[in-house]
């Protein structure tokens, strides 16, 4: 008898589309993926609680394989749902996404050229997808997909949430930065690096896999897939900070004599005084004092 070549069964994609965010956008990735024949069920969600049945369902039906049509608030709670469902089974998940929304900073720093993305997805080319698993003392767990924001950083994040005046995405965060640092904005700590400890006044603190936050600023360019990236910055004049904002958009940041550019695995972050204000991906979580821990090969994704 002659052999037989056993063709592999073609994957089928959970598409997951935030109609929050992707409202029209959705339409141009329903013809890319229609036009390069790449099969798929689609769910469409307007909350957090709508996504998490979805992938509740999707995941108990042994599917591994999304798509996930929206910015970066989308894949943080995409990405957390499924770490609480999956737990150590999470390896086994591939993740695609479509960028469609306000905020895109994981997509670039991961993010493939449209006229390869299909071809990848077919294929499966993926990659490792490490994130920072933040724990609090109460047992309390998240995961960090582009990085972790400290003090300032999660001080505006947590003031835009607040905010009711309507701005567009590229404007947001410099028009959160400036309210913040007209109010007051330093904090104390301790911040313990693997090995290495700081002690003293924080202005802002990032770290994660990704090199960018905050619709576009550069602010990690020393983060490695393989070593996350640390930047604890130093208070200083308020005059002096405005005049050098710009370098947090030509990844020259870490050239202020004010900031301490690390790697590290694991960070431990106490304060002394005011608790320090954490975020991830754009999503205010609480305060200080928290573990952040390097989790590599935590899902796959598509490269």
């Amino acid at each position: 008898m002659t052999p037989q070549h056993l063709q592999q069964p073609e994957t089928s994609w959970s598409v997951i589309v935030n109609r929050q965010t992707c409202s029209s956008g959705w339409k141009k990735w329903e013809a890319f993926l229609q036009h390069h024949s790449i099969s798929y069920t689609l769910h469409h969600t307007y909350s957090v609680d709508e996504a998490r049945t979805v992938f509740e369902k999707e995941y108990k039906n042994r599917n591994v394989h999304y798509l996930l049509v929206g910015g970066d608030g989308t894949i943080h709670h995409s990405i957390n749902i499924l770490m609480q469902l999956a737990g150590a089974q999470a390896a086994e998940i591939t993740i695609g996404v479509l960028p469609c929304g306000t905020g895109n900073d994981w997509v670039r720093t991961y993010g493939s050229p449209k006229e390869k993305l299909a071809t990848h997805i077919r294929e499966e080319y993926t990659a490792p997808f490490n994130l920072i698993k933040m724990t609090w003392p109460d047992g309390r767990t998240r995961y960090a997909v582009n990085m972790v924001g400290g003090a300032l950083d999660a001080a505006v994040v947590h003031n835009l949430k607040r905010s009711s005046y309507k701005i567009p995405s590229y404007l947001l965060y410099p028009y959160g930065l400036i309210r913040t640092l007209m109010k007051p904005h330093r904090w104390s700590g301790t911040i313990r690096k693997d090995h290495e400890t700081y002690t003293g006044d924080i202005l802002t603190l990032q770290a994660g896999f990704a090199k960018y936050c905050g619709g576009g600023m550069y602010v990690l360019p020393h983060a490695r897939e393989d070593s996350p990236g640390l930047l604890l910055m130093r208070p200083k004049k308020l005059i002096k900070l405005l005049f050098q904002l710009h370098t947090i958009y030509n990844g020259k940041i870490n050239s202020h004599k004010e900031a301490i550019a690390r790697h590290f695995e694991e960070i431990d972050i106490t304060h002394s005084g005011v608790p320090i204000p954490i975020e991830a991906d754009g999503e205010f979580l609480g305060t200080s004092p928290v573990k952040l821990t390097a989790c590599f090969d935590a899902m796959k994704r598509i490269v």
